[in-house]
């Protein structure tokens, strides 16, 4: 059959007016097979990741004598003035700075020190009681050791250091070292509390050590494994099969008993001896230097029967306050980073090979950096060299990386110029540390070594900066992001403002990032500057323009304690959990009455992709079915300055329980919406729960679109809660800063809503009517598979479309609907989407008022869908993504072949579904228009598996050479399509591998010469980012082959026949390219010469594309 494709100009093609009305859907949480029993098994955490995978870290604790010392730094002098300053002792009660108790094991205080019977050591609680000191009339300030005291017995004082004063009034008389610039301060009463726990907690450089990493270990979550040990250990024992010196533990899971033993040991560690760093550094490297079967590389380190995983990271953090001395020896002390090598390969062939150049070299032996560099360079187990490496660390083999932390030392080289030097290769000039001299070189090599390691270094002056830096250290050793949304991008065009976004989670904690990248003008690549960060963007609790949906009022109203209804007040219990939940982290903790510790107040994005407001053109202006006036007073406002200038904005749900509205340049939030639905049942209220389990809350991808609302054109965004609740909601987005209470439009659930999985469209019918619709989604009351189409404005349930199809047995849904307009007037006519039964339903809304609009094809009373997916053996194949269109014209009438392909991948148990075969098809809708009414008999609409030209995958082949690349790539048939056929299909089945769980779970694109889907195969394996995905670029029509190249195989930019590939008889083109990372979350977003798709490895990469010149753009907008 001969199909010649509509004459549709280029400026046509890309006004959402067109054929396709409602475009890019949510990626869903999506399915495989329709034998259901009920209900729905949502799962509530991403089904790719699969096994947990937690990092280990051996935390190495400097005992030596000068951790003792209540002076900071080494040369602080000990007069009586001086020393008892914070001007000149960093060590010595900082009047400015507020003293924290530490915490224990669960997080809870170890109590505030009484003034007038201060403890003595505050960390021995077994003791402490007996051995206090009056600080009203008895404080004497320490020293070096125990009893080496600065003056006598007498009321607790700091001096202050305040020029002017006699004999300190000139520049040169006002300086630090000048005595006479101090003012004795005897603590006033309102710094007495203050002032005991620096005492008990605080005035040695040890005990504030402890304190810094007790509230910076109690932040960390359970998935990490801990180790420790101390520098002055020397002897050697048996850790988990290595006899090592200095290590005490080997790494542990950090919950329960083995949580509560590293405090204990924390709490009790001495102050004895020197500073031995690079024997310590050193048995940590021995330490993973281990296959043996109760080693660090095995799920149950110290018991045998533990699997070894390929993938798991290693880490060591090596505190100290000192310069390193003592005696090392071994291969780990030669000059390891100043020679090159050893090389490594890996499974999915990467290669490395070490090159000794800036900023690692130097030519010294015996270094910090050497032992560092030798368990960085070399592989530490036998294992597969399966270890994601990143951006810094480019390591895919088992290795160990370095977090040095100094305290209170200052060496010669800049630390943010020696990371960078990675990256950049500028010369880094390393001194030398040898010798027994307390050399700058010294504190150097500790930087040398995170540097050599790719692992990371600090050194800080006060005990605030030492527990904050020590925790963000821990948040990056434990980070395990990933992603499960697509790339978004705020333009199709690349200029100086273009960006693109990427939502990531960490599953450690549960927290959230939506990253925000300014692409490079000239290779449309991602810039060079660090991302905008929303996490950042984030005000104080209080001052937060945060808002809910009162149901008993039916409005808006501020999500506030005062505003909630009385409902609502009972489900979240009192006004510290509204706080809570609003950011404040003043009541988190883990003591009985505390909250869920919280790294960030974002949660974590997971599902939901972001949708970009701008000043996008939707085509009103010269839409035909407008009227006259609605298409003037579009045109009036796109020309207005306000609206052009407005704020640029995104969108995005995150499981916080938050619909965020952030700006699109900086990410600062500047509105937020807390569906009134999730306080239902007091889920929302679990977010607080210290024992909290993953759910989701606002999961769902939000839309947004220009309409007509009051009368008046304004930009509407209709959100749902994903799997999180069964809700969708409306707000008038049109200006955003000024947004308030009065613009939120509505929030509808009833019963025959399920699980909000897909994406509303917002569209004009022609009836006139502006409407969100959308499909029921999954575990509805009714359990069939229903459209709903509401009023934008109100929210009122215009029309609930019912196919009849499901049982309570075998329950149903409908998935994210496709709006077209056939006509191209500017009002959607039709509807298509897909249910779990494998059905493709047609919905004509061409009717001129709402009681018109139905189901497009019946036998007698019974609805019909248009298609009907079933694998070979006749079993039914569920379709949970959202279908794609394009219009052609055939047989002398105009035909829409409906794109979409089948699986699920949002149950229990999908990860591993691998037995059903599941395809993509092309299916010929033959009745855009029915001017006989025979379109509406089940004769003409029956479209079955017969009728479809079959398309194979018959070539699969791996590693093949392109130029100097090399890709996995698919060869598909180009079996010809004849008249008879109503479109085309390709059995998602290996060559090489057969059944493999492939499917179809995001939506394909259609562009003018191809259209493309995206498959994707879990994988459950920890070590395998999930699963990966296959690209697909077929001919429109056939299915088959195109005529030229899709994928630029060489990277020369030319996608010509030097990317084609012989079949066994001839050269053809690629139609099938495996992604080289995990699983491709949704449709490309961005410039066309340069997409950007997201993974389950939280890879963020560019798909480049031919330009505009060779006539071969994609339809889809990001809007």
């Amino acid at each position: 059959m001969s199909k010649k494709r509509n004459q549709l100009n280029r400026r046509a093609v890309m006004r959402p007016r067109m054929l396709v009305m409602a475009v890019l859907s949510a990626m869903p949480l999506l399915h495989a097979t329709v034998t259901q029993a009920a209900p729905f098994d949502i799962s509530n955490v991403p089904l790719y990741l699969g096994g947990t995978l937690d990092p280990n870290l051996m935390y190495i604790h400097d005992d030596s004598g000068s951790m003792y010392w209540s002076f900071l730094p080494d040369n602080a002098s000990s007069n009586s003035v001086l020393a008892t300053s914070s001007s000149a002792n960093l060590q010595y009660y900082n009047p400015t700075a507020t003293y924290l108790p530490p915490v224990d094991h669960n997080g809870d205080s170890l109590g505030d020190a009484s003034f007038t019977a201060a403890w003595f050591d505050g960390y021995d609680l077994a003791s402490r009681a007996s051995n206090v000191v009056n600080l009203s009339t008895s404080f004497r300030a320490t020293w070096a050791y125990a009893g080496s005291w600065i003056g006598g017995a007498q009321p607790a004082y700091y001096h202050q250091y305040s020029p002017p004063r006699t004999n300190c009034t000139t520049v040169a008389e006002m300086v630090s070292t000048n005595t006479n610039c101090y003012v004795k301060v005897v603590v006033p009463t309102a710094q007495q509390q203050n002032f005991a726990n620096w005492y008990s907690y605080y005035r040695t450089r040890v005990y504030s050590a402890k304190a810094g990493i007790s509230r910076a270990f109690a932040t960390l979550g359970e998935g990490i494994r801990v180790g420790y040990g101390r520098i002055n250990d020397g002897t050697s024992d048996t850790i988990d099969g290595k006899s090592v010196p200095v290590i005490q533990r080997g790494v542990r899971a950090f919950s329960g008993t083995s949580r509560q033993q590293f405090f204990d040991w924390l709490f009790a560690a001495p102050a004895s001896g020197s500073t031995p760093l690079r024997r310590s550094l050193d048995a940590a490297g021995k330490y993973f230097d281990n296959d043996n079967a109760v080693g660090p590389w095995s799920t149950t380190p110290g018991v045998s029967g533990g699997e070894h995983l390929s993938c798991r990271k290693s880490f060591t953090i090596l505190m100290t306050d000192g310069y390193w001395n003592g005696s090392a020896s071994g291969p780990a002390l030669a000059n390891n980073d100043g020679t090159s090598g050893p090389s490594h390969s890996g499974p999915d062939d990467p290669s490395y090979t070490y090159s000794a150049v800036s900023p690692f070299t130097d030519t010294y032996s015996g270094t910090l950096a050497d032992v560092a560099m030798y368990y960085w360079k070399n592989d530490l187990s036998s294992l597969d060299n399966r270890v994601k490496p990143t951006p810094l660390d480019p390591a895919f083999w088992q290795h160990m990386s370095t977090y040095a932390i100094g305290f209170g030392l200052a060496g010669a080289v800049d630390p943010d110029a020696a990371f960078d030097a990675i990256t950049s290769g500028a010369t880094i000039t390393w001194g030398n540390p040898s010798g027994t001299a307390s050399i700058p070189a010294k504190i150097d090599d500790l930087l040398h070594a995170g540097v050599n390691s790719r692992g990371g270094y600090f050194s800080a002056n006060n005990p605030t900066e030492f527990s904050d830096a020590l925790a963000k250290t821990l948040a990056a050793i434990s980070d395990a992001t990933s992603t499960a949304s697509a790339a978004v991008a705020n333009s199709t065009r690349l200029d100086g403002n273009t960006m693109v976004y990427q939502a990531k989670f960490d599953s450690g904690d549960w927290t959230g990032e939506l990253l925000g990248y300014k692409l490079d003008t000239t290779t449309g690549l991602l810039g060079t500057a660090d991302p905008k960060k929303a996490s950042e963007g984030i005000d104080a609790h209080g001052a937060r323009k945060l808002f809910t949906w009162r149901t008993d009022a039916g409005k808006g109203i501020v999500f506030d304690w005062d505003e909630l209804s009385g409902a609502q007040q009972a489900d979240l219990g009192s006004k510290a959990m509204v706080n809570y939940l609003r950011g404040d982290k003043s009541n988190e903790g883990t003591g009985a009455t505390k909250f869920r510790i919280r790294n960030s107040a974002l949660g974590d994005i997971v599902n939901s992709t972001a949708t970009f407001v701008g000043t996008q053109d939707f085509g009103y202006g010269t839409a035909s079915g407008l009227t006259a006036s609605e298409r003037d007073s579009y045109k009036t406002r796109r020309a207005d300055g306000s609206y052009k200038s407005r704020t640029q904005m995104l969108y995005f749900g995150a499981n916080d329980g938050i619909l965020h509205a952030v700006q699109a340049n900086d990410l600062k939030e500047v509105f937020g919406y807390v569906p009134n639905i999730l306080f239902s049942g007091g889920h929302l209220a679990a977010l607080a729960d210290k024992d909290y389990t993953h759910r989701y809350y606002v999961d769902g991808s939000p839309r947004a679109a220009d309409a007509r609302v009051g009368g008046a054109w304004r930009t509407v965004l209709v959100g749902s809660t994903g799997a999180g609740g069964r809700a969708y909601f409306a707000m008038d987005v049109e200006d955003a800063p000024s947004f308030d209470k009065s613009k939120v439009l509505w929030e509808f659930t009833e019963p025959d809503v399920g699980s909000a999985l897909g994406q509303a469209s917002i569209v004009r019918t022609e009836s006139g009517n502006w409407v969100a619709l959308f499909g029921n989604g999954y575990n509805s009351d009714g359990h069939t598979a229903r459209l709903f189409i509401l009023d934008l404005q109100t929210g009122a349930k215009l029309a609930e479309l019912d196919t009849e199809v499901g049982t309570d047995a075998s329950p149903n849904g409908l998935s994210t609907p496709l709006a077209v307009d056939s006509d191209l007037n500017g009002n959607a006519d039709l509807v298509y989407a897909g249910d779990m039964y494998g059905n493709l339903w047609k919905f004509d809304l061409s009717g001129s008022n709402s009681s018109q609009w139905k189901i497009a094809y019946k036998s007698g009373p019974n609805p019909m869908p248009l298609f009907k997916a079933e694998d070979s053996g006749g079993k039914a194949q569920p379709i949970t993504a959202k279908p794609q269109a394009a219009r052609f014209a055939s047989r002398g009438k105009p035909e829409i072949i409906v794109y979409f392909g089948t699986g699920k991948f949002f149950e229990v148990g999908d990860q591993g579904a691998v037995s059903d075969p599941q395809t993509l098809y092309g299916v010929v809708d033959e009745c855009i228009t029915d001017t006989s009414g025979s379109c509406g008999t089940a004769s003409v609409a029956e479209v079955r598996r017969s009728n479809l030209v079959e398309q194979t995958i018959n070539v699969e082949a791996y590693n093949v050479p392109f130029g100097s690349f090399t890709s996995d790539i698919r060869l598909i048939s180009d079996n010809p399509i004849t008249p008879s056929h109503k479109g085309f299909f390709i059995d998602l089945i290996s060559p090489v591998k057969g059944l493999q769980g492939e499917r179809i779970v995001v939506e394909p694109v259609v562009s003018e010469d191809r259209v493309e889907f995206i498959s994707m195969i879990p994988n459950p394996d920890p070590c395998g980012e999930g699963g990966e995905s296959w690209f697909f670029a077929l001919n429109p029509t056939t299915g088959g082959q195109t005529k030229f190249s899709p994928f630029d195989l060489n990277k020369d930019g030319d996608f010509s026949d030097k990317e084609f590939y012989n079949d066994g008889s001839k050269d053809v083109p690629v139609n099938g390219r495996r992604h080289p990372g995990g699983i491709v979350n949704g449709p490309p977003a961005g410039p066309k010469d340069c997409e950007f798709v997201t993974d389950s490895g939280g890879n963020l990469s560019c798909e480049k594309k031919e330009t505009a010149a060779s006539g071969r753009r994609s339809w889809r907008q990001i809007r």
